[in-house]
């Protein structure tokens, strides 16, 4: 993150892209709004019917199928990401504005600023929360091919688990995000439905 005068710097309202890079290309790209826009956090909204590109991945070859483009289905998402934090934590809501589903965290590289947006990656391994606060992991068979795979070590592995591990932690501790009241959060009706520019699959400096 570029922190400073020469921090790019959105407004609520700003639509952005959100590129997932692995092996120097763009393998998901999302469009988002800008919620919030601080030096402490990043906030954005992703609803439904906003435009994507996603991959389709064979786990037992680890080839990517993709990117296609796709509207966002079924649910409207807002996520908070910390900058240095390997993870960023989503609530998720029935789409179109409706009742609070979850919460979902995606175990992913810290983010960087870049002039039109930031780019992570995702790192496999998620933690999906109920409205009660019961928490389960997913997709733990998804890091565990990832080190086979030779994505990565089970040492960056297990950094990946202790990221979430800290997670939990921050969550049964009643911490922010989870302490704060976005589950009865709306959208602004004003915003607009976010696109995906023309060079969204350009990885940039």
């Amino acid at each position: 993150m570029v922190e400073g005068p020469a921090r790019f710097a959105w407004r609520p309202g700003d639509v952005i892209v959100v590129r997932h890079v692995q092996h120097g290309r763009v393998w998901h790209a999302d469009a988002a709004v800008v919620v919030e826009d601080a030096p402490e956090r990043l906030i954005v909204y992703r609803p439904l019917g906003g435009a994507s590109q996603a991959s389709a991945l064979d786990w037992s070859t680890g080839v990517f199928d993709g990117p296609h483009p796709r509207r966002r289905h079924t649910t409207d998402a807002l996520t908070i990401v910390v900058p240095g934090a390997g993870h960023a934590v989503t609530a998720m809501y029935a789409g179109g504005g409706g009742a609070f589903l979850c919460w979902y965290v995606d175990l992913q590289a810290p983010f960087r600023r870049t002039p039109d947006g930031v780019v992570t990656c995702d790192q496999s391994l998620d933690i999906v929360i109920g409205p009660d606060r019961r928490w389960r992991w997913k997709d733990e068979d998804h890091l565990a091919f990832s080190v086979g795979l030779g994505w990565r070590t089970q040492a960056e592995a297990d950094a990946i688990r202790a990221e979430g591990e800290r997670v939990i932690a921050a969550l049964e501790r009643g911490d922010a995000p989870f302490s704060e009241p976005w589950p009865a959060w709306r959208a602004d009706p004003a915003w607009p439905m976010p696109e995906l520019p023309d060079d969204w699959s350009v990885v940039p400096p």
